[in-house]
């Protein structure tokens, strides 16, 4: 039997997971947390085989987990599940020692195949193509982004790119939809943190 954590703020994502492992032959479902910081507490109590995590958490993100994890249980196997896959992240992942990086929207026989893999192997990652972050954003929402990331406002953004405010905003929303982010401020780290904008 593959003991499994699943980690997700999102009630029903963890819920929906939970359920469609528990139809799986095979599979508990030991324990749920809305983030890594509970997750932490509740891999020490329950002892997992594998975590199921997401990475964009409150209170303490997957990545974070991760490295706290494989110093408190080194033989528990971390999946990672990203709602923007990308490329760099998946880099991060194999570096950081993640055991897998799979989309969140990943079917649930990929899904399967994969925790059984990563539980009963050591040397496996399990993995899609992804595409690397600088390609997700077109020309235009990369201006944009760096005026941003300068502190300029919409207004001004759009005087210095000779477009209308409305389509600055349209940008914006187009890049944080791509970078998963709720504001642009949050974008802007996103871009840093994956390499997209450079210091």
């Amino acid at each position: 039997m593959i003991r499994i954590l699943i980690v997700d703020d999102h009630p029903m994502v963890r819920e929906g997971l939970e359920a469609m492992l528990m139809s799986e032959e095979g599979f508990d479902v030991v324990a749920l947390a809305p983030n890594g910081e509970a997750a932490l507490a509740k891999a020490q109590e329950v002892r997992p085989d594998v975590v199921l995590s997401d990475i964009r958490m409150p209170k303490m993100d997957g990545f974070t987990m991760l490295g706290h994890l494989r110093k408190l249980l080194p033989e528990t196997k971390v999946l990672l599940l990203a709602g923007m896959p990308l490329k760099e992240e998946e880099y991060r992942a194999r570096q950081d020692g993640a055991r897998g990086y799979l989309p969140k929207d990943v079917d649930q026989d990929r899904l399967s195949a994969a925790i059984r893999e990563i539980a009963a192997k050591d040397d496996v990652f399990a993995c899609e193509q992804f595409q690397a972050a600088p390609s997700l954003l077109t020309a235009r929402e990369m201006d944009v982004l760096r005026l941003v990331a300068q502190g300029n406002q919409r207004d001004q953004i759009a005087a210095a790119l000779g477009i209308g405010p409305e389509s600055v905003k349209t940008h914006l929303k187009g890049i944080m939809t791509k970078l998963d982010c709720p504001n642009a401020t949050s974008a802007v780290g996103r871009a840093y943190e994956l390499g997209i904008l450079r210091a």
